[in-house]
């Protein structure tokens, strides 16, 4: 994120229209007011520089009016119109409303290959290449019913003809699975590389639960012979539950949960029935 040294709203205006290689003249125009007044502006000589000209200035430039201003020496701006980011209001509010998640849908605005994917998808929902492919195997149709009729009317090139046809027919191609097919794919690339920039927290969960279980094995076999302890599956079962907070948890649906899984453990071959066998 670049960052600009302090300066007035002239000088500001002045970096920014040199930068982008634009006359007075010419940002005068993309912005709708004369010349003069903009000259007049970059010189410090108008006390106040109007709302609607100071929006016309950070849409051009994609700034923020505080950067104009000189309120702060980052351009970048953090507040659009949802009319500018071409939101509809449904989206705005499922991204307000954290319905989908913020986070998620920044990683995929900002992956490299995700403006391909949208065009991708573009040109899948107004069929731009359906249509192509359509005529393609329209004409590959025509091409099959002439060999056809070519091997038909000349039992000497009648075998060579029905391949040629069978050759013409493989090289039909479904209307849109292609392009649906090429899409599910860059998508789920797409996904993998976040998830490979992401990292992985499985390591630690699995050493947090090893650990949880050491704990709760040694709590329930003190005492007893370590090479062969006693322990029911309802002992199992309690001590699983007191490292879950159940205080909000309904007794009743706790109850069943705690039987279910007294019952699973119960079904299980146990280590003392195996040396029995």
């Amino acid at each position: 994120m670049a960052e600009y040294l302090p300066g007035t709203t002239g000088e500001r205006i002045t970096e920014l229209r040199e930068g982008a290689g634009l006359t007075i003249e010419e940002l005068a125009m993309k912005i709708g007011i004369n010349a003069t007044t903009l000259g007049r502006m970059e010189k410090g000589q108008t006390q106040k520089i109007g709302d609607d000209v100071l929006t016309a200035l950070a849409r051009e430039f994609h700034v923020s009016t505080d950067f104009l201003l000189g309120l702060t020496s980052i351009p970048d701006r953090k507040n659009y119109d949802i009319a500018e980011l071409g939101l509809s209001a449904q989206a705005a509010r499922n991204l307000y409303t954290r319905k989908v998640n913020a986070d998620v849908v920044n990683l995929l605005l900002e992956h490299p290959r995700f403006a391909t994917l949208t065009a991708m998808i573009e040109y899948y929902l107004d069929d731009t290449f359906a249509a192509g492919a359509a005529v393609q195997n329209q004409y590959l149709s025509i091409m099959n019913s002439i060999l056809l009729g070519i091997g038909q009317n000349d039992s000497e090139q009648s075998e060579a003809a029905r391949d040629a046809a069978h050759a013409v027919s493989l090289a039909k191609v479904p209307v849109r699975q292609t392009e649906l097919t090429k899409i599910q794919n860059t998508f789920m690339a797409i996904v993998r590389e976040m998830k490979q920039a992401a990292g992985s927290n499985l390591e630690p969960a699995k050493a947090a639960t090893k650990e949880i279980i050491n704990k709760v094995m040694s709590e329930l076999t003190k005492g007893q012979d370590a090479l062969s302890p006693s322990v029911t599956p309802e002992q199992i079962t309690d001590a699983i539950l007191h490292t879950v907070d159940n205080a909000e948890l309904d007794p009743e649906k706790l109850e069943e949960f705690r039987d279910g899984v007294a019952a699973l453990f119960k079904n299980l071959p146990m280590a003392n029935d195996t040396h029995e066998q």
